[in-house]
């Protein structure tokens, strides 16, 4: 739809790039560590191919999380979690700020489109806050 609406925008010019992926989460990382956030990565399980379409969606979690985490939670810390399993993949954002994210610019759809895309996959979709903290939590099934 982005593409649609950006070709309509650019005057029919549209630029097809690939859709970003898990291959590109270490970059991502990359780009919040470069905002002076502390950033974990862990990844666990034999990681697979996955479908285009989990493997966008498992990527697009992790970018909004990773989002929200540097513009709402005045946080120091954050650890990301990429677990491979049997029959689903699963991806955690979780932090140590203030516990909610909310109450900054944007257009407030990021977590409801996550929530949104996730139960389209037929996924689990878990955010809210922790005892110190917020946590952001989906798994993606394989079939």
């Amino acid at each position: 739809m982005r593409r649609v609406l950006g070709a309509l925008h650019s005057g029919g010019q549209a630029q097809l790039v690939p859709e970003p992926g898990l291959a590109r989460l270490a970059a991502l990382v990359d780009q919040t560590r470069a905002t002076g956030l502390e950033v974990d990565l862990r990844i666990e399980g034999e990681p697979l191919p996955l479908p285009p379409s989990l493997d966008l969606a498992a990527y697009r979690v992790l970018q909004e999380g990773l989002t929200n985490v540097r513009k709402h939670a005045a946080a120091r810390r954050v650890e990301v979690v990429l677990r491979y399993g049997p029959d689903a993949v699963a991806v955690e954002v979780s932090d140590d700020g203030a516990g909610a994210w909310g109450g900054g610019v944007g257009s407030g759809r990021g977590l409801a489109g996550i929530r949104e895309r996730v139960a389209l996959l037929g996924g689990e979709f878990v955010a809210g806050p922790r005892a110190q903290g917020f946590a952001l939590r989906v798994t993606l099934p394989l079939a």
